[in-house]
């Protein structure tokens, strides 16, 4: 079928209102009367709360209350109600919402609230998840067996494990006995901030003294909605919660952040807006942050490359409430072997609280940690077994016929893994070498596999839907919310090309407001194009069946002798245009039938199911996508910089909606991987405190960081169920960057590395120092 408008690569339709100012971002919505906030923050890593001091604050002109959370009866969450919205009588981390000042200007609440005290019984902190789990480690959690959960998550009360996730297939011990190489590592993936371009906020006000507005830069309004409304006691038809347009989210403004504390301030002002945005300072600690894993994997092979065994134990270091990491915790577990088919595995994914801000979703989603160490573990098998590194990832990998860690049987339809690869070797030229002529430099290349598939709820439903206009255009109405991943423009074209209109006859929203957009999970797992845009089809198609239904009665029919081209619905040579029929028919005398059409379309991913408890396998991926990514590198031996000179993706996305959007989010996805690679990590002090918690201090990429040369290749087999065969690709673009380095510098050194970031002062140290890091 030859497709007008899937397939091209059509301009954002936003992206005039972006670059002109017009966009209304959560810091444009302004309200008569409005209050601030600002939020005092626990200066102790861990302790209990003995008075908390407001005298001096309250005497500060425009002051108009300050709350704290000794009264606060509820705990917020998801799938695990862990957190209050302020500390109520212990604090956990350093950056906790201890108060909240509210005042009639920003300047007046925050000079109050350098004048609240709190005075702490300071308690043992923990950092590191792996003494966090430890018998000896001081208890972050000590209500932990009263919280509420979700099924298919597993606490473990008297510890700090909030979650374990435990899969098995086959048996490892026998697999590790009919091993004839063994390979056995420990990797470390530290803290890194999401660095969104846009600081997090929220505006609240209660009216009626039951009703609930909330205006927020989240990725999931209905989430908010829904945790709102359990917290308090209150109907979801009577929680409002409005998105503006968002500037960059990557999984940090997803689930709950700072709703919570926002909503509960505001109930204490009635018919008054609350406002709290976040300093960029404060987007360090005061909301999510990613990452921080320590994982141990052993993996044994034949002598011949089989990889017949593994064994993972991954360590998540989740912050001070869990309820933001709980997933990610499972993600990992799933994925925590790559791309690669093995008989026997045993893998244990351990998310643990810990005395440091609350780590969320991260572009990735438990996906880099993952490939991190497999990646790295199979170049380093490949050396052990005297192979090509090439050769033992294609002996292994997952192929049609494969049956997956989970227990899902591969198809062909799923992607070519083996293409990817292929062409990711090609791509970066792995059999040619060019050494630099100047000694002072080293240059390598390797390659890193890849797959993901997207960790969401298992009954995570989109619903849209499409209102037809009388001049022949059509409104798009959808709750995604579009953070500069180009999802508005991906969706109209769907819906333009499935009722074969220009994309320009399509408006769809800009932003969301759950009091008049459908439902929608939330904006997570690389999911709006693959599962909002088969929504979309099926309302455009229902759209179409609307149409057919009146034209028939009109040409005295039935519908299935009608069809539809050319924004005309056709009985032989005879026709109605769109236009006729989009508020029903109007006949020459007059009187009309059917009435303003309407189309919606809803869908669940199928078959999904909660873990098997004994297991941890179960049908629990609604699909994949996989992929290969490779690099070449340039290493200052004297500086210890490396320039990455050229950097590979190779996807197998299916059909790609929007080819230009499609590069642009795997190139966006790449350079943020080379940030986490090469410099980001938050860097804490001895007492718990984060020490980078500014731009400057902590180094994300710029221009001169980003490769001289980014290749992006889409394979396009379909997948099934899939908008014209489309699925997801705004995270994949992330999961390999780190592997895929590390190998090529080992390539270039001759030193294996297993910590992040590859930094200059890390690779100094190894070079000149202790030589091969351990």
């Amino acid at each position: 079928m030859e497709l007008k408008t899937v397939g091209k690569s059509i301009t954002k339709f936003d992206a005039f209102e972006k670059v002109t100012g017009e966009a209304v971002y959560i810091a444009d919505v302004e309200f008569p009367n409005v209050l601030h906030i600002k939020v005092v923050r626990s200066s102790v890593a861990h302790g209990r709360i003995k008075t908390v001091f407001t005298e001096d604050a309250y005497k500060t002109e425009g002051v108009r209350g300050i709350i704290t959370g000794e009264k606060i009866d509820f705990l917020a969450g998801i799938c695990i109600y862990d957190q209050p919205p302020l500390a109520k009588d212990r604090v956990r981390y350093i950056g906790e919402p201890v108060a909240a000042v509210v005042a009639d200007t920003i300047a007046a609440a925050e000079k109050a609230a350098r004048l609240v005290r709190v005075d702490y019984e300071e308690l043992p902190h923990v950092e590191d998840p792996v003494d966090a789990a430890g018998e000896k480690a001081p208890l972050i959690h000590e209500e932990l067996g009263s919280y509420f959960h979700l099924p298919g998550f597993n606490p473990e009360p008297g510890t700090n494990i909030f979650h374990h996730y435990h899969l098995e297939k086959g048996d490892t011990e026998k697999g590790f006995k009919n091993s004839d190489v063994i390979i056995e590592r420990t990797y470390t993936f530290p803290h890194i901030a999401h660095a969104q371009i846009e600081p997090h906020g929220a505006i609240a006000k209660w009216s009626k003294g039951k009703e609930l507005h909330i205006y927020s830069s989240t990725q999931g309004p209905f989430i908010v909605r829904g945790a709102l409304s359990r917290m308090f006691n209150i109907p979801n038809n009577l929680v409002r919660v409005t998105v503006p347009y968002l500037g960059g989210g990557f999984g940090g403004k997803s689930d709950l952040t700072i709703e919570p504390l926002t909503a509960y301030a505001a109930k204490f002002f009635p018919g008054r807006w609350l406002r709290l945005i976040l300093t960029r300072e404060e987007m360090f600690f005061g909301s999510l942050i990613g990452r921080g894993t320590h994982s141990h994997i052993k993996m044994g092979f034949t002598r011949n490359g089989k990889l017949v065994a593994a064994d993972v134990k991954v360590h998540l270091a989740g912050g001070a409430y869990g309820d933001y990491s709980i997933n990610i915790v499972t993600g990992t577990g799933h994925n925590a072997t790559g791309p690669y088919e093995i008989e026997n595995v045993n893998i244990d994914s351990f998310g643990v609280y810990t005395n440091t801000p609350l780590v969320g979703a991260c572009r990735g989603y438990g996906h880099p940690e993952a490939h991190w160490m497999t990646e790295r573990t199979m170049d380093i098998a490949a050396r052990e077994l005297k192979t090509d590194p090439v050769k033992l990832r294609l002996k292994n990998i997952l192929k049609p016929g494969s049956e997956n860690n989970l227990g899902q049987i591969i198809r062909k339809s799923n992607g070519d893994l083996e293409g990817a690869i292929r062409r990711a070797v090609k791509e970066i030229q792995l059999d040619k070498r060019e050494e630099p002529d100047n000694p002072r430099f080293a240059a390598g290349k390797s390659i890193a596999a890849l797959m993901k598939s997207p960790v969401m709820s298992t009954n995570a439903g989109s619903s849209v839907i499409i209102r037809a206009n009388r001049d022949g255009t059509f409104h798009l109405l959808a709750s995604h919310v579009d953070m500069g991943q180009g999802s508005v423009t991906a969706l109209s074209q769907i819906a333009a090309e499935t009722l074969g209109v220009p994309v320009e006859k399509i408006h769809h929203n800009r932003g969301v407001d759950t009091e008049f957009t459908p439902y929608e999970w939330q904006t997570v797992a690389s999911s709006t194009t693959w599962k909002a845009g088969s929504a979309v089809k099926k309302a455009a198609i229902s759209v179409l069946e609307r149409f057919k239904a009146i034209a028939s009665e009109v040409f005295k029919t039935t519908p299935d002798k009608l069809t539809a081209s050319n924004e005309r619905i056709w009985y032989g040579r005879n026709s109605i245009s769109f236009a006729d029929l989009a508020e029903g028919y109007v006949f020459p005398d007059g009187h009309a039938i059917a009435g303003p059409v309407i189309g919606t379309g809803s869908i669940v991913p199928q078959g999904l199911t909660y873990p098997d408890r004994k297991t941890g396998r179960g049908e629990l991926a609604a699909e994949w996508t996989f992929g290969c990514q490779a690099a070449e590198i340039e290493l200052d031996k004297k500086t210890g910089r490396i320039r990455v000179k050229k950097f590979v993706t190779v996807l197998d996305a299916g059909k790609i909606i929007n080819p230009v959007m499609a590069r642009g989010q795997v190139e966006g996805a790449v350079v943020q991987g080379i940030g986490a690679a090469l410099n980001e990590t938050l860097i804490y002090s001895d007492k718990g405190r984060v020490r980078n918690s500014n731009l400057t201090d902590y180094k994300i990429p710029t221009p001169e960081d980003t490769p001289d040369e980014i290749v992006t290749v889409f394979l396009e087999t379909p997948q099934p169920g899939g908008p014209f065969g489309a699925r997801p690709l705004a995270e994949h673009g992330i999961v390999s960057v780190a592997p895929a380095i590390a190998n090529a510098l080992r390539d270039a050194t001759g030193m294996d590395f297993y910590d992040l970031p590859l930094n200059q002062d890390r690779i100094l140290k190894a070079l000149y120092g202790k030589g091969e890091e351990k």
